[in-house]
């Protein structure tokens, strides 16, 4: 090997700069294996939010099983659809009659479904500095807290988060999953490139009484299993095609669909602290925040 730094004056700058330039070029085309690749943070400020009013709602996939929704009698209206014409907001409640529900899911929604008809308001992990989890991560949007970003995007690993409560999820490329991965709110997510997609596999989700599929307080349990595609759409969208099984929940598997903006002024990533002196305002909080009184380390 031609040791340039050592001997420099023994070769033609000419011929050092070409050396120079094919290592470079090299070493890039190593570290970008493919121009298919997204980039999903073109810039240092690129983020990603929902700029529809139900952002936090699924959309619909093209055919098959499909999301909860609404029932028909009661539908959802956020505060940013409403205007003096529509009607006063809604809490949401979820449509019970939809096929994918097994019949234990569909009972513990009608009690829920009871309690906000009778005037309580119901539990949503946004508002109660619960991790959203997945595929919720996907309609999560902490109130007046930014979007989401993509911290990281390496050749290991994609890095997504939050900017609200800086909720974090890892995603590691090209491995398997763990023999026996250790269950948590958001799992252990594996990854790859399918082209222009990036597709992110994940299980080991944490099966627990405030952990829900969607923000209809849809339930699952531990074999909960996920496949989302995200992939961009020019240079101002990126559309998540999401597969969802759960044979403890679900009678079959069902998609949904997310679609996200992008933006470049989401401002500084501050450290955003929800459960430590989140202010329970008009006491809403009839789940409380989360606390744990073990040290870490």
């Amino acid at each position: 090997m031609i040791d340039l730094w050592a001997r420099p004056v023994r070769y033609p700058l000419g011929i050092v700069c070409t050396i120079f330039f094919v290592v470079i070029c090299q070493d890039a085309q190593a570290q970008t294996s493919g121009d298919e690749i997204p980039n999903f943070s073109p810039t240092t400020d690129t983020s990603w939010y929902f700029d529809r009013p139900d952002g936090d709602n699924y959309l619909p996939p093209e055919s098959g099983p499909s999301p909860v929704v609404s029932p028909p009698d009661y539908p959802y209206r956020p505060n940013a659809e409403v205007d003096g014409a529509a009607g006063d907001p809604t809490y949401r409640i979820a449509d019970t009659s939809n096929p994918i529900l097994q019949p234990w899911v569909a009972e513990q929604l009608e009690r829920t479904n009871d309690e906000v008809r009778a005037g309580r308001i119901p539990f949503t992990a946004r508002q109660r500095c619960f991790p959203p989890g997945v595929p919720a991560w996907n309609i999560f949007r902490r109130v007046g807290a930014g979007p989401m970003l993509f911290l990281t995007q390496t050749p290991d690993e994609v890095t997504m988060i939050w900017r609200g409560d800086n909720q974090i999820r890892h995603v590691y490329l090209d491995v398997p999953h763990s023999a026996n991965p250790t269950p948590s709110w958001h799992g252990e997510s594996v990854g790859h490139y399918e082209g222009d997609t990036l597709v992110v596999d994940t299980i080991a989700l944490l099966e627990h009484p405030q952990s829900f599929v969607d923000n209809y307080r849809t339930p699952h349990t531990g074999q909960l299993h996920v496949i989302e595609r995200f992939r961009l759409v020019g240079d101002d969208t990126i559309e998540v095609d999401i597969y969802v099984e759960d044979p403890g929940a679900f009678t079959v598997p069902w998609n949904a669909r997310q679609i996200m903006s992008r933006a470049d002024d989401h401002g500084p990533l501050v450290e955003w602290r929800c459960s430590e002196g989140n202010p329970n305002y008009f006491s809403l909080y009839e789940v409380p925040v989360p606390f744990d009184d073990t040290p870490d380390f």
